[in-house]
């Protein structure tokens, strides 16, 4: 079973639909919290939460100054050729924003991602942002509104879409308003690859 990453919270749902979440369904809701940060995280190509902890990656040197990677909140160590470099011989960019997606080697550094398969390591805070942007956390608690309502049984007129693997389901027009918005933010938050 998927950890929620805390893209979006049981109480933002609860919120929503002015409902409590009964003890014995709050499992099935953390699921589909999981579920759906997962296909926000597919769909746009970003993971909106960094990682807690740094981990190491592996790049392959192309022999110049500049060394382009996922996006990180946090580079804590580069390694070339096994060598570590020192913090102050090297820039992350862009200078004054998150999410980092360059390494720059000071030109008074002396160094070089030196070419090579896999000979660059470079050790951070994989993701785009600490928190999660409202916007990207009201998408995905909108999502899951749809499953639990899905999931209930709605009197009247409803309409049902499929989002991922899960149907969603909402009945008046501003909840499928809601759910339009929803996918629009998915689509302003997608990471573009040139």
């Amino acid at each position: 079973m998927l950890e929620p990453k805390g893209y979006c919270t049981k109480a933002q749902i609860e919120d929503y639909l002015l409902v409590d979440i009964v003890d014995d369904f709050e499992g099935r809701v953390d699921e589909w919290i999981a579920q759906m940060e997962k296909y926000v995280e597919q769909e746009t190509g970003r993971i909106f939460i960094a990682d807690s902890e740094a981990n190491e990656r592996v790049y392959d040197g192309e022999g110049g100054l500049n060394l382009f990677l996922e996006e990180s909140v946090e580079i804590t160590k580069v390694t070339i050729d096994d060598v570590e470099v020192a913090s102050d011989d090297y820039l992350t960019y862009p200078a004054n924003e998150m999410p980092k997606t360059r390494i720059k080697l000071k030109d008074d550094s002396g160094l070089l991602f030196t070419k090579g398969e896999q000979n660059i390591e470079i050790e951070g805070k994989w993701g785009y942002s600490v928190a999660c942007p409202a916007d990207v956390s009201f998408a995905t608690m909108i999502f899951v509104v749809g499953i639990v309502n899905f999931s209930g049984e709605m009197e009247g007129e409803v309409k049902t879409e499929k989002i991922g693997g899960y149907q969603v389901t909402f009945k008046d027009k501003t909840s499928w308003q809601d759910l339009e918005r929803a996918k629009e933010i998915l689509v302003r938050n997608a990471l573009i690859v040139i």
